[in-house]
């Protein structure tokens, strides 16, 4: 059943295709037209319950301050101040309590429970048992999990730092940055296929020339560069354990960009006192970097650093669009994905297993949060102090 606007703008979408006669077909015209309206239609409702939202809880909360104080302006104010956080706070609570805490708990109780919700720990079996289903493919998505953990953010950082810092030295910086920020506004999935397209072999069946049936091949830039030949048809991408650096050079390409401009505004903001403190003592570039700016914009690396590790755990689209089926390229993200498409066994569902497959990537957040946590708190005390 569709509403009066998705039906409109199906409509429109008819009366365009007849006024200009596009190609497209009808249907498909139809059906993204009202594709539009449907999301037209969301985020006028969303917007509207916003503001439906906030006016009657501030005025409820003017009224209940003038009912308790009514002689009290004063009084009247601090109750308002008082309500007024947890009026905007309130529902990113009650979001977060039903889309993450519940479902957080549900997903770790299911990974206790055998199909029948009998409770048991035999869904982590996939850590000790090698005749377990599952324990090979949860080691590979350990090990390149952990690889993207610690190479993905840590080069990225060195890369936005290193180009930070020689973009700021030349005139034509600002066109350099541009074009590394760029990729940041690429989805997964297109950068997935920009670079398929560099790191792949070719095409899959040889095309047909037009002088005949001689067979030709599209060569990756990357691969002619190598000097690989269309009868070595393998995608870089696919090789065995060395495929994962290709794949997280993709990532990257992609997030290069934003560390380099966090960089480049904490960098702007390092006091000019100490810079020129450090010429006067005759700091050379490397003794200004390192001993000097470094350790000013210290925090910004650790907030970059994390933001790339939490990015990196929920990676999925890269790995998953360029090698879904092979174990060797599997990170716990797209684990989870695999055992949900091959691992049901005689009519029996595997939620409970790749819930417990949910509950290690929650794991693997756990340090990170605990890190941040503790410098967040020294911070404080410093601050303090």
């Amino acid at each position: 059943m569709t509403t009066p606007l998705d039906d409109a703008m199906a409509n429109l979408g008819l009366w365009m295709h007849a006024q200009w006669q596009w190609s497209f077909p009808e249907f498909d015209t139809q059906e993204r037209f009202a594709k539009m309206g449907f999301a037209l239609r969301s985020v006028v409702i969303a917007v509207g319950i916003s503001f439906f939202y906030f006016g009657i809880t501030n005025w409820l909360n003017a009224s209940l301050a003038r009912v308790r104080c009514k002689n009290s302006l004063g009084r009247q104010s601090n109750i308002v101040e008082a309500i007024q956080p947890w009026i905007f706070v309130g529902p990113t609570l009650v979001l977060l309590l039903l889309f993450l805490l519940v479902p957080a708990l549900s997903t770790l109780s299911l990974s206790f429970q055998e199909y029948d919700g009998t409770p048991s720990v035999r869904n982590y079996a996939f850590l000790w048992d090698p005749d377990s289903l599952g324990y090979l493919q949860f080691r590979l998505a350990m090990r390149n999990s952990l690889m993207w953990l610690i190479l993905v953010p840590s080069t990225c950082i060195i890369f936005g730092l290193l180009i930070a810092v020689l973009a700021d030295s030349v005139s034509w910086g600002v066109v350099a940055k541009t074009f590394i920020f760029v990729p940041l506004a690429i989805s997964f999935v297109g950068a997935a296929v920009i670079w398929r397209n560099i790191f792949a072999g070719g095409g899959i069946e040889p095309l047909e020339t037009l002088n005949g049936m001689t067979p030709s091949y599209q060569i990756g830039l990357l691969k002619s560069l190598l000097g690989h030949t269309a009868e070595y048809n393998e995608p870089l991408y696919s090789l065995k354990f060395w495929g994962n650096f290709f794949l997280m050079w993709i990532l990257v390409w992609v997030q290069t960009g934003f560390a380099m401009v966090i960089f480049s505004a904490a960098l702007r903001g390092v006091p000019e006192d100490t810079i020129e403190a450090a010429k006067i003592d005759g700091a050379n570039p490397f003794q200004m970097f390192f001993r000097v700016k470094l350790p000013q914009i210290y925090s910004t690396v650790l907030v970059v650093w994390t933001t790339l590790v939490v990015l990196v755990l929920k990676v999925f689209d890269i790995p998953y669009a360029l090698s879904a089926n092979d174990d060797d390229k599997l990170l716990l993200a797209t684990m989870m994905e695999n055992a949900r498409n091959n691992w049901s066994i005689g009519g029996d569902n595997v939620d409970n297993l790749y819930a417990s497959i949910a509950v290690m990537l929650m794991l693997t957040v756990v340090p990170n949060m605990v890190f941040n946590g503790w410098r967040i708190r020294r911070e404080q005390k410093e601050l303090g102090n």
